[in-house]
């Protein structure tokens, strides 16, 4: 499965120091089994399966990035089957669970005598050391953000062990929203900083134990990983559309799956406001902003509402508050970043 095929190039570097490998870069007559090399190497040996007349036009991308102890891949391509045997499991030096977030298609898993069905929207999570089919041809395409959970890190959460059959996390009516959220935060957040991913995999994994442990899932604080979660994807929330001058507690509230009175709490807990935190992000960029050489030409102003603030006399208040200098004495260099 893994022989080299010496026109294929190695995988590229992706944006958030991971690997990708797309399609695109090799002869139609090479995609499928430069795929098939791509999807072994970010995850573990897997048979993708599709019939010979339709690899000539077969296309995908794989996205790979480390989360701290786990990684996710991040998987669009033409519908097609895969199966993992017990020839593959036994060349595998370790098990995991995949956790699986659908973000196109819909796909049948089959392992251990049960079949589920994941349409887009929906997370489930399965065993690797168990043989399994997946099934995606209902659909022309298929999506997938593929999150690779060592073994070792659920079943320490579970009290009995996390069981080795799939199950649909989604449906859990406790904490299943809160799992398609965190997963659909990072199953389509490359950007996130290191630590932030590698904080809000570990939540992940505790909404699962969660799910699949029930009440006797061990070491788990249910409402504290909630919390957290629910932090987390505000805080990337505020981080990608802060500047959107509309931003404001209503529209977060609303895009995070949150109440307004619960935002609130979760930055008193943080021990600042929505507000502050959102006025630091946008200082920080504008201030960014301004000793940039490549934005020279923008002026003060463009920079302020391009940052989203709304009315120019406070942004100069603000960002000499925050910055001990005028917006053009920063500019100059007349002040450090603190």
């Amino acid at each position: 499965m893994r022989q080299p095929v010496p026109s294929r190039p190695s995988p590229a570097p992706s944006a958030a120091a991971g690997r990708v490998w797309d399609t695109r870069d090799v002869a139609a007559r090479e995609a499928f089994g430069y795929y098939r090399e791509g999807i072994c190497e970010a995850f573990m040996d897997l048979v993708p399966e599709l019939d010979a007349p339709v690899r000539e036009r077969f296309a995908a991308r794989v996205e790979h990035q480390q989360l701290g102890e786990g990684a996710v891949n991040r998987v669009r391509a033409t519908a097609h089957e895969v199966v993992r045997t017990r020839a593959e499991i036994a060349h595998s030096p370790e098990e995991c669970f995949y956790l699986n977030y659908q973000t196109e298609g819909l796909c049948e898993i089959e392992q251990a005598g049960e079949r589920v069905s994941l349409p887009a929207g929906s997370v489930a999570i399965f065993a690797s050391g168990v043989p399994f089919t997946l099934e995606h041809r209902r659909r022309p395409t298929l999506g997938v953000a593929s999150f690779f959970v060592p073994t070792r890190l659920l079943d320490a959460r579970v009290a009995a062990g996390a069981p080795r059959r799939p199950v649909v996390l989604s449906a859990d009516p406790a904490v299943g929203h809160l799992i398609v959220e965190t997963a659909r935060t990072l199953g389509g957040a490359a950007a996130l900083a290191p630590a932030t991913s590698a904080r809000l995999f570990s939540i992940l994994v505790d909404l699962a134990a969660l799910a699949v442990g029930g009440p006797a899932a061990a070491s788990v604080d249910r409402v504290s990983a909630r919390g957290e979660a629910a932090f987390l994807r505000l805080k990337n929330h505020v981080a990608q559309h802060m500047c959107d001058p509309r931003l404001d507690v209503a529209s977060a509230a609303r895009a995070t799956g949150i109440s307004p009175r619960y935002l609130h709490r979760l930055f008193e807990r943080a021990g600042t406001s929505f507000g502050a935190h959102l006025l630091e992000q946008r200082l920080l960029l504008a201030a960014s902003l301004l000793r940039d050489p490549g934005r020279a030409g923008l002026t003060v102003a463009s920079v302020a509402f391009a940052c989203g603030f709304r009315d120019l006399s406070h942004f100069g208040r603000a960002f000499k508050t925050r910055f001990a200098a005028t917006p053009g004495e920063w500019r100059r260099g007349e002040a450090g970043l603190s």
